[in-house]
C-alpha cells in the first residue's frame, strides 16, 4: 500500500513539476512591475525588471498552488462576476483583476468593484481573522486594481482551502492610494539609477531562505550585487 501511495504522489509531483517547467519556459516576462509585487522588497522588484527568474517552486508548494487555483476558479464562477482576469494598467505597472463584481446583490451596494480572491490554508485563514484585516501586500495589489479602474472601493476575499469558509474585507481606495503611488515612484527611481539594491525585507517572512524568491541575492553586499547583475544589464 505504501508503495502505491508513493507512486501516486510521485506521479502528481511529476505532472505538476512538468507543467510548471513548461509554463516558465513559455512565459515571456515584460520586466514591468506587477500589481502582485507591490508588497515585495525593492530588490525583488528590480531583479524582476532584469528578467531574472525567481527560485524554482518545490513539488509540495506546487500541490498547494494547484489546490488553491482550483478553489479560486470555482469561487469566481460562483459569484458570477461582470468580468474576470481583466488587464489593468497604471503608471507603467500591470496586473490582472481576478473579478469585477457587481455588489448590488450583496450586503454592500458599491457598484462594480474589483475583487481579489485568495485561497489560503485553514491556519492562515485563522490568522487573518485574528488580525482583523487583509495582508498588507494583498491590500496594495487590490488597491492598485481599484486605482487602475477608477473605483472608490475594492474587495479582498479569503477562502479557507480545507472547509471553504470565506472572509471578505472592503477597503476605501483613498486610504492606500498614496502608498501605492509611493511604491511605484520608488521603483521607477531605482530602475532609472541602474542599481539593484541590497535586500531589505518588507515583511518578516521574506527574510527566510525558505521563502525568499531570490535566495542567491539575499546576503550579497552592494559591490557583490553590482558584479553579479552586470551580465544581465549588458544583455538588455
Amino acid at each position: 500500500m505504501i508503495r502505491i501511495e508513493q507512486k501516486y504522489e510521485r506521479l502528481i509531483d511529476e505532472i505538476l513539476t512538468e507543467q510548471n517547467k513548461k509554463e516558465r519556459e513559455e512565459y515571456v516576462s515584460s520586466g514591468r512591475l506587477s500589481a502582485s509585487m507591490l508588497g515585495s522588497p525593492l530588490q525583488w522588484q528590480v531583479l524582476h525588471h532584469y528578467r531574472i527568474p525567481p527560485r524554482e517552486i518545490d513539488p509540495y508548494t506546487l500541490r498547494k498552488f494547484k489546490r488553491g487555483k482550483d478553489i479560486e476558479d470555482w469561487f469566481t464562477k460562483l459569484i458570477k462576476p461582470e468580468s474576470q482576469q481583466v488587464k489593468a494598467e497604471y503608471r507603467g505597472c500591470i496586473g490582472y483583476i481576478d473579478a469585477m463584481v457587481d455588489t448590488i446583490s450583496n450586503d454592500y451596494d458599491l457598484g462594480v468593484i474589483p475583487h481579489e480572491i485568495k485561497s489560503v490554508t485553514n491556519a492562515k485563514f485563522k490568522r487573518i481573522i485574528s488580525q482583523t484585516g487583509a495582508d498588507h501586500g494583498h491590500i496594495l495589489q487590490a488597491c492598485y486594481y481599484a486605482m487602475a479602474t477608477n473605483r472608490k472601493e475594492f474587495a479582498i476575499v479569503y477562502i479557507a482551502s480545507d472547509d471553504l469558509r470565506t472572509k471578505t474585507y472592503i477597503y476605501q481606495t483613498e486610504e492606500f492610494r498614496q502608498t501605492v503611488d509611493d511604491i511605484i515612484t520608488r521603483y521607477d527611481k531605482q530602475i532609472e539609477s541602474g542599481i539593484v539594491p541590497i535586500f531589505e525585507p518588507v515583511e518578516k517572512w521574506q527574510e527566510s531562505i525558505k521563502y525568499n524568491n531570490y535566495p542567491d541575492w539575499l546576503a550579497l553586499t552592494q559591490e557583490e550585487i553590482n558584479l553579479k547583475i552586470m551580465p544581465y544589464q549588458l544583455g538588455q
